[in-house]
């Protein structure tokens, strides 16, 4: 941002200031009430319109080809020499003397009244050209005004909020009504929808660009995470130790039981599709037989349901014992049969 209130020139840079007269036209508006600054972002495709007039003087070039015609006439005077008998220095000596003194006739239009001519005649032409060429990039330059405020640091704060909302663009902030450099140097975008057709597509390439390397720095991310708990893993092999983390398919790191997923419901669950900790987890914590669920007026507080789970698991034991007892009574007797 410029702080000059004044946008003249300074006088070392205009020459003879006595006897020329120059006109001031970088002016400033008058003061809006409550609109001093304000943030603006820009989009220019600025290497294209570059590559764009050098495509357009190369094609220009290749029309503009005096010294070739020069050489040609040379090369002709060559062979009237040769035919007619005539001595070629001579004849190259009146053609140098021919162009010196016809040399203000000869070069009397310039370059850029050709170029311009060249330009009127052929724009069309290359300009089908260029875009089939770069595959119809667009080179129209765009510009968002991002808020206005009334004070410097009102605009200050927009603009780093701004930054961290859209980092893809970069934000200034600027006096309203004093002329600034165009400093188009926005060279990233996200999802916005325009009027004009050519910012569209400049912005939907871009998108997808941006797209490309977030999805590429994220997998170096997640590469980088399963390095590191390789190496985690051989060091506790080694050492003895047991692991506390790991990594999931989606590159986060949780605990290597699985007990902090995040989302995960560990009491109740969230669906069929738990995972083995969460129900267990859920099953020990509420449904094992030693768990009193429940409370009555008169009871004692579960102790008779307890001592009747533990008589049923002792009959269950023994009913067990002698299945036991029956299954090895039965297996020696076989044996003594067979021998």
């Amino acid at each position: 941002m410029f702080n000059k209130k004044s946008s003249k020139v300074k006088d070392k840079h205009l020459p003879n200031l006595e006897k020329a007269k120059y006109v001031d036209l970088l002016d400033e508006d008058k003061p809006l009430s409550g609109q001093k600054y304000v943030c603006l972002s820009f989009i220019s495709p600025e290497d294209h319109i570059k590559n764009r007039e050098l495509f357009y003087f190369e094609k220009f070039l290749k029309n503009f080809e005096f010294k070739k015609t020069f050489e040609k006439y040379t090369q002709f005077l060559n062979y009237l020499a040769y035919k007619y008998n005539l001595d070629f220095n001579k004849l190259s000596k009146d053609m140098e003397e021919f162009v010196e003194e016809e040399r203000e006739n000869l070069f009397l239009t310039s370059l850029d009244d050709e170029y311009k001519t060249f330009i009127d005649a052929k724009e069309e032409q290359l300009q089908k050209e260029y875009n089939e060429l770069h595959e119809f990039q667009t080179n129209t330059r765009g510009i968002k005004v991002r808020g206005v405020f009334g004070s410097q640091e009102e605009a200050e704060m927009r603009c780093k909020m701004l930054r961290e909302q859209d980092p893809n663009h970069d934000v200034y902030v600027g006096a309203v009504g004093i002329w600034m450099p165009f400093h188009p140097e926005a060279y990233k975008t996200g999802r916005v929808e325009y009027l004009e057709k050519d910012l569209n597509e400049l912005m939907s390439h871009k998108k997808k660009n941006d797209e490309i390397s977030k999805e590429q720095f994220k997998e170096r991310v997640k590469e980088s995470k399963k390095k590191a708990i390789q190496e985690n893993i051989a060091k506790a092999q080694k050492e003895g130790n047991k692991l506390m983390q790991t990594i999931d398919e989606e590159g986060n790191l949780i605990n290597a039981d699985r007990m902090d997923v995040p989302g995960k419901n560990l009491l109740f669950g969230d669906a069929e599709d738990d995972d083995v900790s969460t129900a267990d987890l859920r099953k020990e914590l509420f449904e094992a037989e030693d768990v009193i669920v429940g409370r009555k007026k008169d009871n004692d507080h579960g102790l008779a349901e307890l001592l009747e789970r533990q008589k049923e698991r002792a009959e269950k034991a023994v009913r067990q014992e002698d299945s036991t007892n029956l299954k090895l009574l039965a297996d020696c007797a076989i044996k003594e049969i067979k021998d």
